[in-house]
């Protein structure tokens, strides 16, 4: 009994970390005028923008429409997010 309690604690544990340690970013590319939501920081060409990393892809995403320089994209050309 305690081996299979064990068991699903370790199965649970594994299917459940690597969400715990994802992270997004916010980055502005300056020379495109564009902003991406990436999982690493960015090496260069880039500046994180918003409040850093964020837990989950869709905070990332609700933020991103609400920050300032990432909704004053064109779009008409094609172009935007």
């Amino acid at each position: 009994m305690n081996a299979r309690i064990l068991l699903a604690s370790v199965g649970i544990a594994v299917l459940t970390t690597p969400a715990l340690c994802a992270q997004f970013f916010i980055v502005h590319d300056a020379t495109t005028g564009r902003c991406a939501i990436t999982e690493q920081p960015p090496a260069s060409g880039g500046t994180i923008v918003g409040d850093g990393a964020y837990g989950d892809r869709a905070s990332a995403e609700a933020e991103m429409k609400a920050i300032a320089i990432c909704t004053s994209q064109t779009t008409e050309s094609g172009q935007g997010r």
